[in-house]
């Protein structure tokens, strides 16, 4: 068997031990590869369903899945620890359930100024409150900050004392949507205004899981190279 090397002359004759090391062919595996995306666009957007599309920004998936949009979110976490990646997205048609809904309710009159502090998933809302502040007035704050921030996945509706939470896109998913006060409370200074009481409920009532038939059979032979990252489905 003939033996070839890169560094070792093939027709030298003086004796003894020359070794020669070659790693080029050690490791053939890819550094990174491309991921894949599946979620929902808003029913406004202008996006083929069921078909990928390469994504290389968080600009680019607001315009075409629209602000908010369960896609729109997902790129925009994705490229927070990948911002150069090659990434695919496939929007999937909604659900023909229903989305989940929430509420918060507000109490009392507010005896010190001060700010509510609310947090929808991992984004926070914040609402100025004065001393003397009603119910009604703080709602109508709260409200308007909820629905100011166009990339929540829910919107507001308020009602007196009352907000009422709507997620964006219909399905289960929707009741995932964490909710929460005053998260970093005592130590982070997050407290709510004396005098006010608020009250929430959870996120539920969503119902309806998308078709994934369709999504696997648009991934053609793209299916055995790219890395899954789905949104929380439940079938």
């Amino acid at each position: 068997m003939t033996i070839s090397f890169n560094t070792v002359n093939a027709n030298l004759r003086v004796p003894g031990f020359y070794p020669e090391m070659d790693n080029s062919a050690a490791n053939t595996m890819q550094a990174s590869g491309p991921a894949l995306l599946i979620g929902h666009a808003l029913p406004t957007a202008q996006m083929t369903l069921n078909s990928p599309m390469i994504m290389p920004s968080t600009e680019m998936m607001q315009q075409l899945a629209g602000r908010g949009s369960q896609l729109h979110r997902m790129v925009q976490a994705y490229r927070r620890i990948d911002a150069v990646g090659e990434l695919f997205v496939i929007a999937v048609p909604e659900t023909t359930g229903t989305e989940a809904k929430g509420e918060i309710a507000i109490s009392g009159t507010a005896t010190d100024s001060g700010v509510v502090t609310l947090y929808i998933g991992n984004q926070r809302i914040l609402a100025a409150v004065k001393k003397s502040d009603t119910a009604n007035t703080v709602a109508a704050a709260l409200g308007k900050a909820i629905n100011n921030n166009e990339d929540l996945p829910v919107t507001a509706t308020i009602d007196a004392d009352k907000i009422s939470l709507t997620a964006k896109h219909k399905g289960l998913t929707g009741n995932d949507i964490p909710l929460m006060m005053n998260y970093y409370s005592p130590t982070g200074g997050e407290n709510t205004p004396n005098g006010l009481n608020i009250t929430m409920t959870a996120m539920s009532a969503g119902t309806g899981s998308p078709d994934m038939d369709s999504v696997i059979s648009a991934m053609g032979d793209l299916s055995g190279c790219l890395s899954l990252m789905l949104p929380l489905c439940k079938r």
